[in-house]
């Protein structure tokens, strides 16, 4: 039998889909006990309200068309009682069967222990004049083309592939095709799976996991409490969850941040555009303005608030080459440059172009000045929240709640006075040591219970599951477990839930032993710090893996032959020697984006030319036929799994 949460959400969801006289069907088939929960839940109950005031007014006319008159007559009554929202209050009184004068206050639940009442649904004239109608068929997962897996990056709109989402259409693991249905957290757990290779950072950015890399609370949420969720609904989720996560949007003319600062390439500095990267989950907690504080988008979007920043410019590296020797020959050259240049560095520039077969007409896209103002401030100020000492809470926290079932059976066999004040002390320490860690909340299981003293949990109730049937929130207008299943042991169980689980570390079993609660694990403490981003490695942020990404993608859809990153630029502007640190981690990228798209150690896709001093010195990547294919059927990631993440290994040694 569907629990209560599983009926509403059938119904909301026909509701929403404009099926409301199907759902109303459903709804007149329910036990009365259940068309109560309907009917006062906010919402669908409004809505089945509503319907109804049209219905008995549609079978009144049709009673009277078959010379009904009086089944006429009581469905224009109805008809009447649902106009003034009366149904629902009846169904709720005969359920409930009182209430009090003030609508904020109940009777007494009565005492004795009878079942609760069940009615048959109110027998109404069925319409003649409607179609039977079928229930929806089930559809099978449909795998959708890789450009609907994407991120659409607003300005410029470049879609950037989700791997995860790849993952379930199977474009690089064929996951099981018997698999539709998982509950969320055996879906996570596959998408966890490092023999998956899906990003934990990507599952972060996607509300699928937390900041802990444990189930997302919004997935939760979203699943309504349903025991498995199909992968058309998983992938539905987290086409919702892309929304707005990335945005790639270029500096508007005259906005550009420092256009004439110093260049080590004059033919990049006459080309140059500049974008700005943004990244949910990073750069909105920054406070101290830096780059771009005077763009506001018309959409109400700061530029201070970006994720990352770049420049990129185009140059010919074969024509370009050729004019610096020409000059230097001629001796045509400033001072300083004809003091940096020489036959040597040529020939190893050269050589370098040489392995890429770069012709002088070939136009590289040149990727410099990538910063971020969000890591600037990470490092100046707050510093990111540290995964390893969290997880070091939690550990001693999970230290503790062994302890207490350790102790619980030895304090609740206790008879000697003496004995139960030494538990009574080392309790309560335990107990104060785990509240230093952050625990605010503790909460205890029937098992646990059952398991501590031998009988039922249920003896520690003070009331009966009628009682707790009958109860209502905190509103008095409704039941407080109308979302619960109608049996003893469910309500039963909601109710201890409730019960104990608040601020006490302790539990009274009313034959004079009290025994421990376990603690529940708070969340992060985030205050004065940064969340790790969705690009989080390690114990950083790796601001080079978007920009590197996009830009290569940007690169080969404007028609560029090639993609070109070096630290010269970061030279030129005396950037320190972290900033250099973080383009050599750009250099790499270029490698793992061949290798995603499984073109790995082939020979005229990449060089790097080292050691010349000169805007030439990098990684080089040319668009050769085997890398557009790759890029056109595959499309580029915009994330790809990089070195293991400290908290990771932490968690699983818990």
């Amino acid at each position: 039998m569907a629990t209560r949460k599983e009926i509403l959400s059938d119904l909301s969801s026909k509701i929403a889909k404009g099926n409301i006289r199907e759902a109303y069907r459903d709804f007149e088939e329910l036990p009365i006990v259940d068309q109560i929960a309907v009917s006062i839940s906010p919402g669908v109950g409004d809505a089945i309200a509503a319907f109804e005031v049209a219905e008995f007014g549609r079978r009144a006319k049709t009673n009277v068309q078959d010379k009904d008159y009086l089944g006429a007559a009581g469905n224009r009554g109805l008809q009447i009682l649902s106009g003034i929202s009366l149904i629902p209050l009846l169904r709720f009184l005969r359920g409930a069967k009182a209430v009090a004068k003030t609508g904020t206050k109940v009777a007494e639940a009565p005492k004795k222990t009878d079942k609760p009442p069940v009615e048959e649904p109110l027998q109404l004239s069925a319409p003649k004049d409607l179609p039977e109608v079928e229930l929806p068929e089930v559809l099978p997962f449909v795998t959708k083309p890789v450009d609907e897996l994407a991120y659409q990056t607003t300005q410029p709109s470049l879609p950037m592939q989700s791997k995860a989402r790849k993952f379930l259409h199977g474009y690089y693991k064929k996951l099981d095709p018997d698999i539709n249905e998982l509950s969320p957290e055996d879906w996570v757990k596959t998408l966890t799976d490092p023999n998956n290779e899906i990003p934990l950072g990507e599952l972060r950015l996607l509300n699928v996991l937390d900041e802990l890399n444990q189930i997302h609370p919004k997935l939760i949420k979203e699943a309504a409490g349903s025991e498995k969720i199909s992968k058309g609904f998983l992938d539905n989720y987290m086409e919702r969850q892309q929304r707005d996560a990335l945005q790639v949007r270029g500096a508007p003319p005259g906005k550009l941040e420092a256009p004439d600062t110093t260049f080590a390439n004059e033919a990049v500095k006459r080309t140059q555009q500049q974008k700005l990267y943004f990244v949910r989950g990073a750069g909105e907690q920054r406070t101290t303005p830096d780059h771009y504080r005077d763009l506001v988008y018309s959409d109400g979007v700061k530029g201070n608030n970006a994720y990352a920043f770049d420049g990129v410019g185009t140059f010919k590296p074969e024509l370009r080459l050729q004019g610096l020797k020409d000059n230097f020959a001629a001796g045509d050259l400033p001072e300083d440059k004809m003091y940096a240049l020489s036959p040597e560095i040529f020939e190893t520039i050269e050589k370098g172009l040489k392995e890429l077969n770069v012709q002088d007409t070939d136009t590289f896209a040149d990727i410099f000045r990538v910063q971020s103002d969000f890591m600037g401030e990470v490092g100046d100020s707050r510093n990111f929240v540290n995964p390893k000492t969290e997880a070091d809470k939690i550990k001693k926290i999970l230290r503790y709640n062994k302890f207490v079932d350790e102790i619980n059976p030895i304090l609740a066999s206790s008879r000697s006075m003496d004995t139960f004040d030494q538990s009574a002390v080392l309790r309560m320490n335990a107990s104060n040591d785990v509240r230093k860690l952050g625990v605010n909340e503790f909460t205890i299981e029937p098992k646990d219970i059952e398991a501590i003293t031998g009988r039922s949990y249920k003896e520690s109730l003070d009331k009966t599951p009628e009682e707790i049937f009958y109860m209502l929130d905190e509103t008095g207008k409704k039941q407080k477990y109308v979302d619960v299943p109608n049996n003893p042991e469910a309500l039963s169980q909601a109710y201890f839930k409730d019960l104990y689980k608040d601020d006490s570390a302790l539990v009274d079993l009313k034959n004079g032993a009290l025994i421990l609660k376990k603690a529940v694990v708070p969340k992060m403490d985030f205050s004065g710090k940064f969340k790790i981003d969705p690009y989080f490695e390690k114990s950083t942020s790796n601001e080079m893996k978007l920009p590197v990404r996009f830009n290569v993608l940007q690169a080969y859809k404007s028609g560029a032959d090639g993609v070109h990153i070096g630290d010269a630029q970061a030279n030129v502007e005396g950037s320190p020697s972290i900033i250099l640190e973080k383009y050599a981690r750009g250099e790499k990228e270029i490698d793992k984006i061949l290798n995603e798209l499984g073109i790995t150690n082939k020979k005229g896709v990449t060089t790097k030319i080292s050691g010349t001093g000169t805007e030439y010195d990098g990684t080089y990547l040319k668009f050769t036929d085997d890398v557009k294919k790759a890029i056109e059927e595959q499309g580029i990631n915009a994330f790809k799994l990089g070195g293991p993440v400290d908290i990771d290994k932490m968690l699983a040694e818990l």
